[in-house]
């Protein structure tokens, strides 16, 4: 996720915006996608049970299984030497000598995940919300047409990939390579595509939005060191 700190380190240099309140904004903007993803997931869920509970047991993730993990022993101990490491570091941190330095910059976070409460116009913020959401899944959505044996599927079943898709980015991995691919070829089987297929779409859909954010990526870079050359 290196991307989220260089864009902060690039809004400090050009735009004069401090990093830590630009972090700030990031962890904001976050939450936010957080919320959105699991109201979209959650609608889906609904709608595709069924669908979501046969991927689930196809791929040998078992509901039980997290259940199982909250009623461990081994849990409780983990989660109780974090609790105790984070008290630790709270009694002692006066006496850490990067505590106030560490402090200030917690503060500007801070500042900068409050920014919310500044916005002029909320509803104009959330219908951008909606309609950057809306273009991820569209952008997905419309390479179904581009293959013969996929373009019969539905929105649904769009919508389905789309929240799995988005899941399976959340590893870090380069652009979710790996994990993407497996959980779009694993959906795609369970709709009727066989595996060859499946994995020729999720290899060319996934290759053509890489290049595509590496392109929009080198432009950016070469504008901004344009733009830095007339400041100057």
């Amino acid at each position: 996720r290196i991307g989220e700190v260089s864009r902060c380190g690039i809004l400090a240099k050009y735009n004069n915006v401090s990093f830590a309140k630009s972090l700030g904004t990031v962890v904001t903007e976050r939450m936010i996608d957080t919320l959105t993803i699991l109201l979209i997931t959650g609608g889906t869920v609904l709608l595709q049970m069924p669908v979501f509970v046969t991927f689930l047991q196809q791929t040998g993730t078992k509901i039980p299984s997290f259940l199982h993990l909250l009623t461990s022993v081994w849990f409780y101990i983990v989660l109780f030497c974090f609790i105790g490491v984070a008290a630790l570091l709270y009694f002692l941190r006066k006496t850490l000598f990067f505590y106030e330095k560490v402090k200030g910059f917690v503060l500007h976070i801070w500042e900068g995940v409050m920014s919310l409460k500044g916005v002029r116009n909320i509803p104009l913020f959330l219908f951008y919300t909606f309609a950057i959401w809306a273009c991820y899944f569209f952008h997905f959505y419309f390479t179904f047409y581009c293959f013969a044996f996929t373009a019969h599927l539905g929105m649904m079943a769009a919508l389905v990939m789309f929240v799995g898709g988005t899941f399976a980015v959340v590893v870090p991995t380069p652009n979710g390579a790996g994990p993407w691919h497996f959980v779009i070829i694993s959906m795609l089987m369970f709709y009727g595509i066989n595996e060859t297929e499946a994995g020729i779409f999720a290899l060319i859909v996934h290759a053509i939005q890489t290049f595509l954010v590496v392109l929009l990526g080198v432009y950016g870079l070469t504008a901004l060191s344009f733009a830095g050359r007339q400041r100057k």
